[in-house]
């Protein structure tokens, strides 16, 4: 009886992986909802039940897992530093984890592919985007008060910058074979990074 009650849960969490897999590696617009269930092992009457269509289930993966997964990929390390080196320690992993489908290769992709201002999934990606902005931000507005980092510099700004970077860097990087062109990227990232390093007194 109580593994009856239990399985809508479990049944949605598979459709949210499967979702996830193909949204990561198809994007939105490449994926289809015979792909979706065929990963997950399931029905399209079980998709229904859950989801009425693509759009909410693209929407329930981008609110439920692709922004928790950004938070523990990007947000949570930045809590609390306030150094360009641990920005670029945080960079240096996450460069040497890249691959294709992962969280911050499928947020740009799906924000590349999408549709404007009308776009159904944009507000929630924005959301993301959003946190992680203010993420870096928030480390850079800690390492002025600090005197590590330039007194001049907007943190905003900054923030926007960087994020878009690696965005970038994550669409068109990602595959093993462009290996030599994501460590120039690195090397280019962290030679900016120094820019914004206080000049010693």
């Amino acid at each position: 009886m109580n593994q009856r009650k239990k399985q809508p849960r479990v049944t949605r969490a598979a459709l949210l992986d499967a979702a996830g897999e193909e949204f990561s590696n198809q994007g939105y617009v490449g994926t289809g909802l015979g792909s979706v269930v065929a990963r997950a092992g399931l029905t399209k009457g079980a998709l229904f039940h859950h989801f009425p269509d693509k759009r909410s289930l693209a929407q329930a993966w981008i609110d439920e897992r692709l922004g928790q997964a950004i938070a523990e990929l990007w947000l949570t390390p930045l809590a609390g530093a306030d150094s360009l080196d641990a920005l670029r320690q945080l960079c240096r992993q996450r460069f040497s984890e890249l691959a294709p489908g992962d969280p911050t290769a499928a947020l740009s992709a799906l924000a590349a592919a999408g549709g404007g201002p009308d776009d159904p999934l944009g507000e929630g990606l924005e959301r993301i985007w959003i946190a992680w902005r203010a993420a870096v931000a928030g480390l850079l507005e800690r390492g002025k008060s600090a005197g590590r980092i330039h007194r001049s510099i907007k943190p905003a700004a900054e923030a926007a910058f960087f994020v878009a970077l690696i965005a970038g860097v994550w669409v068109t990087a990602s595959s093993p074979r462009h290996l030599e062109t994501r460590r120039a990227c690195l090397n280019s990232l962290e030679d900016y990074l120094e820019t914004l390093r206080s000049v010693p007194a």
